[in-house]
């Protein structure tokens, strides 16, 4: 190709910018001290070695408590949350109906996976950087090597995602420990 024609070629590849205020962009802006958190944000939390703390920081994503709102509400087709949890803890076996990123901000963390074909249990290490996509329905579960020093990122596609499907061994142990949903499928414990 000629320098003129490599030249002339941006007019095909510039474009203006769609507006945004600077109201809109701060609404847009999530300061960590100021991202919602919870302890009881799924139903696996109420089971001894899953406690964890979700701070949702963009997108409804996925949770068991439907009064549990992001920092950041405007997602299109991602949802962005840090976990932070104790030593040895973290989230029971789990899918999502849309693939989910997970990448290790502090500390190391342990991921495990079930083999849908051979029902095998997988686990990887990951350290800080490190990335790991999960596909969608392939159930899979997290925990800190490192407790409350380590910081996990999940992004989790999908512009609406349907709840969590959890393994039947997690809903075995959770019923255990009297955990169940409500009709609005809002997670909790009865204590009698």
């Amino acid at each position: 190709m000629n320098r003129q024609a490599l030249l002339d070629s941006w007019v095909h590849h510039t474009a203006d910018s769609a507006p945004c205020s600077v109201a809109e962009m701060n609404s847009r802006v999530a300061r960590f001290e100021e991202i919602p958190s919870s302890t009881k944000a799924f139903a696996d939390t109420y089971i001894p070695g899953h406690q964890r703390v979700l701070y949702s920081v963009i997108g409804s994503g996925v949770t068991d408590d439907p009064n549990f709102h992001p920092k950041i509400r405007a997602a299109e087709n991602f949802h962005i949350d840090y976990i932070v949890a104790p030593q040895g803890c973290g989230a029971a076996l789990h899918w999502h109906e849309s693939e989910e990123v997970f990448v290790v901000q502090a500390g190391r963390w342990e991921v495990d996976w079930v083999d849908g074909e051979t029902q095998q249990l997988h686990t990887v290490v990951l350290k800080e950087r490190d990335t790991i996509s999960v596909p969608p329905f392939v159930h899979r579960a997290f925990r800190s090597l490192d407790g409350e020093t380590g910081l996990l990122l999940s992004i989790l596609g999908g512009k609406n995602p349907a709840p969590v499907k959890w393994h039947p061994d997690v809903a075995k142990r959770a019923q255990e420990h009297g955990v169940g949903f409500d009709a609005d499928g809002v997670a909790h414990q009865s204590l009698d």
